[in-house]
């Protein structure tokens, strides 16, 4: 029971954090909800596939993981086929949260998530603070 317990949990988690990386917190931008809902499902997907792996026993228990990993992978590349890169990067993220809080390291998928979303809000002033200028040669 206990377990069932714990495997709901994770899924939640997923769940939400797979949402929370698509989500764009700036107020001036317009917001899709279709995307917010695929990343989640992404997640909950990942999480769902990789929690049922670990449920195997010992003897095949990495094979199983092993193609439930790839699964998720290559699920996440076929339903973005038609996205930009942008958007299949943070959707294969949004899908290695849900393998990561899967797997019941839930508080490294929080840690993960919320460096993602600091990586997407401050990329441009972190690149710009950066960049190297060139001076003119005279």
């Amino acid at each position: 029971m206990f377990e069932f317990i714990a495997f709901i949990l994770k899924i939640l988690f997923a769940t939400f954090l797979g949402g929370l990386v698509k989500f764009r917190f700036d107020v001036n931008s317009d917001q899709k909800n279709n995307d917010i809902i695929l990343s989640s499902m992404l997640a909950l997907f990942s999480s769902s596939m990789l929690g049922m792996s670990l449920q195997f026993p010992n003897e095949i228990l990495g094979m199983v993981s092993s193609a439930s990993i790839l699964a998720c992978i290559g699920t996440t590349l076929y339903i973005t086929k038609n996205k930009n890169i942008e958007d299949k990067i943070i959707y294969l993220f949004a899908s290695l949260i849900g393998l990561i809080s899967g797997g019941g390291l839930v508080f490294q998928a929080i840690l993960f998530t919320s460096f993602i979303i600091l990586l997407k809000r401050y990329s441009n002033d972190l690149l710009e603070s950066v960049s190297i200028k060139e001076e003119e040669i005279n």
